[in-house]
């Protein structure tokens, strides 16, 4: 297993504490788990206490030793009762009865007033901005990481062209291309940092399926299995001469890169490949406009113009009337990061972002085309992560 080295989580703690000072914060504690693999290589269950200055202090509830494998961080506690987390805070460099950050966005309410009340005296902040601002500027040894994860998605997509046939059912198509990626090492899971959203590692649709909208905020969602878990491939054999989306997120230790590519048994209608030929026009406009300064507003807009100068802007991101105020998103270790290229998308691109650009046309009772990619931001533009062929995979 690949541990995280010292020399990467040290640069990444400066940048949170360099954050928590701006902020006014003297500390922040950390229970997230992709905050805290970020910052101390566990994701066990943990306290990570960050100081406005000094070392930071990883306590432990479970697994201690397991997190000491883990973690290169030199200072590691056990931390067995919360009630002992005020002393560790002092132990750490951080006033117990000063201003600290906690994780606002992701902690439950409950917890939140556990905190409260185990700390009366601070004040306690909300840090997830600071920490997801640190995050969505990735380092040239997470790039390489989801360079590994886009390898993973191309043999996915390689595969589904052995596999495709009519008549199989969306669901034994996508068992098939998880059996695939969980052979190449894939974690299973798909982390996302908003309430509610779950995603599984691919997503696969055929036909109008694909273009039934679903609870997850995505242009595209499936019918699923139940109502229990409405989303994903169903049962539904596939049919010649429709679209077969297949929507992936490779991961290699936690990095996830995002991946779309559409095929068909048999050709596909001529709308249908004149629409995926505008996902591609899409795609390359702002391929050429996104660098550093833009915001994420200004692409978004620009990629909506362009649709309904091609005629598609009705179902552009999704069927009219269930339209996604988004073309793209930051990915990372979730698949929800910063930037959001889209509508109050204020955020501007910097060098060392990693953002999924996605335009995709719906045709309700028919289909969905698009397709996916995932870029990094360098000091020139774009440059991809994600690497398969772009061209519609029509099988006999």
């Amino acid at each position: 297993m690949r541990k995280t080295p010292i020399a990467e989580l040290e640069p990444r703690i400066a940048r949170v504490q360099a954050a928590l000072r701006r902020e006014g914060m003297d500390g922040a504690v950390f229970v997230q788990g992709a905050d805290l693999y970020y910052l101390a290589g566990t994701s066990q269950q943990c306290h990570l206490l960050v100081p406005a200055e000094g070392d930071p202090l990883l306590t432990v509830r479970r697994d201690r030793d397991r997190a000491r494998e883990e973690s290169a961080l030199a200072r590691v506690e056990d931390l067995t009762s919360l009630r002992d987390l005020p002393a560790a805070l002092g132990r750490a460099g951080i006033d117990p009865a000063g201003v600290v950050g906690f994780e606002l966005d992701v902690l439950p309410v409950t917890t939140f007033r556990r905190y409260e009340e185990v700390l009366p005296g601070a004040r306690l902040m909300d840090c997830s901005p600071l920490i997801r601002a640190v995050r969505a500027v990735k380092s040239e040894y997470e790039v390489a990481i989801m360079r590994e994860a886009a390898v993973m998605a191309d043999l996915v997509v390689r595969a589904a062209a052995t596999f495709l046939r009519a008549g199989m059912t969306e669901l034994e198509l996508s068992a098939r291309l998880e059996a695939v990626a969980r052979e190449a090492g894939h974690q299973g899971i798909v982390r996302f940092r908003a309430f509610g959203q779950e995603l599984p590692m691919i997503h696969v649709f055929a036909g109008p399926e694909a273009a039934v909208r679903s609870a997850m905020d995505t242009p595209l969602g499936g019918r699923g299995l139940s109502v229990a878990v409405p989303q994903g491939a169903g049962r539904r054999p596939i049919g010649r001469g429709e679209p077969v989306v297949i929507d992936m997120a490779g991961a290699v230790d936690g990095y996830l890169v995002d991946q779309t590519r559409v095929l068909s048994v048999g050709p596909l209608a001529p709308d249908l490949r004149e629409a995926y030929g505008a996902c591609l026009d899409i795609q390359d406009l702002l391929r050429r406009e996104a660098c550093p300064g833009r915001t994420g507003e200004e692409l978004f807009l620009m990629a909506v113009e362009r649709a309904e100068t091609l005629g598609i802007g009705d179902r552009f991101m999704g069927a009219s009337g269930g339209q996604v105020a988004f073309v793209g998103h930051g990915v990372g270790l979730e698949a929800d990061e910063l930037p959001v290229i889209g509508r109050g998308g204020r955020d501007r691109l910097v060098e060392g972002n990693t953002v999924a650009i996605e335009p995709k046309i719906v045709f309700p009772g028919r289909g969905v085309v698009g397709v996916e990619n995932t870029w990094v931001v360098e000091s020139d533009g774009l440059r991809a992560l994600t690497f398969s062929d772009e061209t519609l995979v029509e099988v006999a």
